[in-house]
């Protein structure tokens, strides 16, 4: 009955997150005014401002990634970026890297969470998080390359930092792959490579809206695939594959 349990809430959070969408979306549709304010955000004196930009970047990625709720915190790295990318090169670098630590603040809260509860709460555990834990543990050298993917994606990391967590996988090397992975996804956003930032606002509004369906609903799949079992349905595959 837990998974059962879990996907329900999965998918009302799903549902409550589209109606805030949509409702949203309506108010800019009513509301030029309120368009202006999303297509303008960059130019927010605290944007234009290199220290209360790196401030509000730190807070919304430590924010974005902390709370249980899949958010796209990263739209901060590129108005904190962008006043400053054709002045400088180095410091999008700059803003990617506070960016990183605020997520890694934020991520490492899921961490402990983990191995805080190895003690009292395996009988409760959920069959997914059951199948990442034994999964990290019959596959050790993995680990780090699944840090790093589940970090270079906007991604909550709930999902792999609470069974290294409750196996106890070492921190450091936890601590290290989350921040790479971050840091990698930040600097994409920084540098506004593939101009990736037109698709988080700042020019068209409607772009926004629609790139933030896209998010909630990518987001949403993603949580609902097994990740274990796909791989382990990959790597059968394979191995039928090689016999044959």
């Amino acid at each position: 009955m837990k998974p059962k349990i879990k996907l329900k809430r999965i998918d009302l959070i799903f549902i409550i997150l589209l109606t805030i969408l949509t409702i949203f979306s309506l108010d800019l549709l009513i509301n030029a005014s309120h368009r202006e304010i999303i297509e303008n955000i960059s130019s927010y004196p605290q944007f234009q401002d290199l220290g209360s930009g790196l401030l509000i970047t730190f807070l919304v990625c430590m924010i974005g990634t902390l709370i249980p709720v899949p958010t796209p915190y990263t739209f901060v790295v590129c108005f904190s970026a962008q006043p400053f990318r054709e002045m400088n090169i180095l410091i999008p670098l700059l803003v990617g890297f506070i960016a990183s630590l605020g997520c890694l603040v934020g991520e490492m809260g899921g961490y402990l969470v983990g191995r805080g509860a190895s003690e009292f709460t395996s009988a409760e555990r959920n069959e997914t998080l059951k199948q990442y834990q034994q999964f990290l543990v019959d596959h050790p050298k993995i680990a780090p390359l699944l840090i790093y993917l589940f970090g270079i994606t906007p991604l909550n990391d709930d999902m792999i930092t609470v069974p290294l967590g409750l196996i106890k996988y070492d921190i450091k090397k936890t601590i290290f792959w989350i921040w790479f992975g971050k840091l990698g996804l930040m600097l994409i956003f920084a540098y506004n490579l593939f101009d990736i930032c037109i698709f988080l606002g700042g020019e068209d509004w409607l772009i926004s809206i629609l790139t933030l369906y896209f998010i909630i609903i990518s987001v949403y799949l993603m949580l609902k695939i097994n990740f274990v079992e796909l791989f382990k349905n990959f790597k059968k595959k394979s191995e039928d594959n090689t016999h044959l």
